[in-house]
C-alpha cells in the first residue's frame, strides 16, 4: 500500500480542505503543550438521524455551555456514511470543506490521511497537558483504539463501536428439540433445515417458514469468515486474502442452504428484522445496534416469544466476533482547532458521556468504566449484557484505504457464488480485482 498517495490522485494538494483552513500541514502540529484553543470553532459532521442526533445534540450543547476554553461545537447532519465519505472527497478536491471532525470508517479515515487531510491523533492522547494519564488510557478498550492505529499513527478516535450477532428465535429452537443456539456452522445448517420443516407455532405466516435471511453485506460475510478463523486481508494488512478456504466454505454453505430452500436471500432493507419478529424466520445475522428494533418489534408483533442473542457459530473453541463502527477523525486545520476538536473527542468519550450515549443509542461505549455507570441499562436490557460480555472476542475488517470499493466487490461476489456460478473462478476474479484496487 503506497502511504501518502491522495483520493484519486489529487487529494494532496489540496490541504486546506478540512477546517477552511489554507496552506495547512500535519508538520504544523507542534508544541502541542503550549497551544491556547480559548474561543475556537468546531464544526462536526456525522451520520446521526432521529434519538441519536437528538441525544448528540445535547451532548454538544452540554460541552459547549462547560468547557472551560470556550469552545463552541457545531454538529452538522450530512448524511449517511457513504455520503460523507463522497462529500469529504468533493470537498478535498475544490478545497471547501469546512468540517473540523469527521465520522470515518478505518478505511476512509486511511484515505484522507494517506491525503494529509487529517492528522494523527496519538499526539494529543500522549500529551502531558491535554492527553490522557495512565489509569484513563487503560480504560479505553484497546482492541478499539488499534482499530484505527495504522503504524503507529492514530488516524481516528472511537466514540463507540458495534458488534455482528446472530438473534435466535428461543422458543422455536425448543420446539425443534434444542435449547440453545448453534455452537457451529453444522449445527446451525441442521437447524435451518428443520425450520424449513416445522413452521414456527406462533408464526403469523405459517407458508413461509425458512432457517435464515442472507443480506448480502461484507459484515455478514466478514463475520461468518471470521468465525470459521479466517480473515480478509493478509497478516500486514497489506494484501486482500478473499480466495481463502474460510470465505469459500462460507459461500458454499449459503448456497447449499439456499438451493435446498431452507434459506432465502434478504430481498429488502430490513428483510431480516421483519420475518423474523413475525416467527418466519429461525436465526437474523444483525448488528448489535439492532438491539431496540428487535425488541419492539417482537413486541408489537405480539408474538411474546423468548429469544436470545451470541455470537455468529464457530469452528473454533474461542469465539471470534465482527466488531466495527465508524470512529471520528480530527481535520487538517490550524493548530488550535485541532487542539479544540480533540478536546470535544476526549470530553465525549469520558465515563459519563459514555453512559449516556449508549442510553440514547445502544452502541457499546469505548471506556470500561462505563460499566459501573451501565448496571441499570444491563438489567433493563439483558440482551445487551449479553453481547457486551463479548466485546475482548473482537475482530475488526480491514483498514485498507479501497475497502470502501471492495465491499462493493465483495458484495457482487457473494451474489455470483449463491447463484451457482463457478466458485473457483468467481474467487480468483474477486481476489485479483480487490489487489488491483490496492495497486491503483
Amino acid at each position: 500500500m503506497k502511504l501518502k498517495n491522495g483520493i484519486a490522485g489529487v487529494l494532496c494538494a489540496v490541504l486546506s480542505a478540512c477546517g477552511g483552513q489554507q496552506e495547512t500541514t500535519q508538520e504544523q502540529q507542534t508544541d502541542i503543550e503550549t497551544l491556547n484553543p480559548e474561543g475556537q470553532e468546531v464544526v462536526f459532521w456525522y451520520q446521526h438521524t432521529r434519538e441519536r442526533e437528538e441525544a448528540l445534540q445535547k451532548l454538544i450543547a452540554d460541552f459547549n455551555q462547560s468547557n472551560s476554553h470556550g469552545i463552541s461545537v457545531r454538529g452538522e447532519y450530512v448524511g449517511r456514511y457513504g455520503d460523507i465519505y463522497n462529500k469529504m472527497n468533493v470537498g478535498i478536491q475544490s478545497g471547501s470543506l469546512a468540517a473540523s471532525l469527521v465520522v470515518a470508517y478505518q478505511n476512509q479515515a486511511m484515505a484522507y490521511y494517506q491525503a494529509d487531510g487529517i492528522v494523527d491523533i496519538m499526539p494529543y492522547m500522549e500529551s502531558p497537558k491535554w492527553g490522557f494519564s495512565p489509569e484513563e488510557r487503560q480504560d479505553y478498550v484497546q482492541a478499539f483504539l488499534r482499530q484505527d492505529n495504522v503504524g503507529g499513527a492514530q488516524i481516528g478516535f472511537p466514540p463507540n463501536r458495534s458488534m455482528e450477532l446472530l438473534y435466535y428465535n428461543l422458543d422455536w429452537l425448543r420446539e425443534l428439540g434444542y435449547d440453545k443456539p448453534p455452537a457451529n456452522w453444522d449445527e446451525f445448517a441442521k437447524m435451518c433445515r428443520l425450520a424449513k420443516q416445522r413452521p414456527f407455532s406462533k408464526s403469523k405466516d405459517t407458508s413461509r417458514s425458512l432457517g435464515f435471511l442472507l443480506d448480502i453485506d461484507t459484515s455478514r460475510l466478514a463475520a461468518m469468515v471470521f468465525s470459521r478463523g479466517g480473515d480478509l486481508v493478509n497478516a500486514d494488512g497489506t494484501a486482500y486474502l478473499l480466495d481463502s478456504p474460510e470465505v469459500r466454505a462460507a459461500l458454499e454453505l449459503m448456497r447449499e442452504l439456499l438451493a435446498a430452500g431452507v434459506i432465502d436471500v434478504a430481498g429488502e432493507q430490513d428483510a431480516e428484522l421483519n420475518e423474523f419478529v413475525t416467527g418466519q424466520i429461525l436465526f437474523s445475522q444483525d448488528s448489535s445496534s439492532g438491539l431496540p428494533f428487535y425488541k419492539s418489534g417482537i413486541e408489537d408483533s405480539g408474538l411474546d416469544f423468548e429469544w436470545g442473542v451470541t455470537h455468529p457459530p464457530q469452528t473454533g473453541e474461542t469465539p471470534v466476533v465482527d466488531i466495527y463502527g465508524a470512529s471520528v477523525s480530527i481535520c487538517a486545520s490550524t493548530p488550535e482547532q485541532q487542539l479544540a476538536a480533540w478536546l470535544f473527542l476526549k470530553w465525549l468519550t469520558a465515563p459519563e458521556q459514555q453512559a449516556r450515549w449508549v442510553r440514547a443509542s445502544n452502541y457499546f461505549p469505548v471506556r470500561k468504566s462505563t460499566a459501573k455507570e451501565l448496571q441499570g441499562y444491563f438489567a433493563e436490557n439483558p440482551h445487551y449484557g449479553v453481547a457486551f460480555s463479548m466485546l475482548d472476542y473482537g475482530k475488526s475488517e480491514p483498514t485498507i484505504a479501497s475497502y470502501q470499493q471492495v465491499r462493493r466487490l465483495i458484495q457482487k461476489a457473494m451474489v455470483e457464488a449463491i447463484e451457482g456460478e463457478n466458485m473457483d473462478q468467481v474467487l480468483a476474479n474477486l481476489q485479483l480485482a480487490a489487489n488491483k484496487t490496492i495497486e491503483q
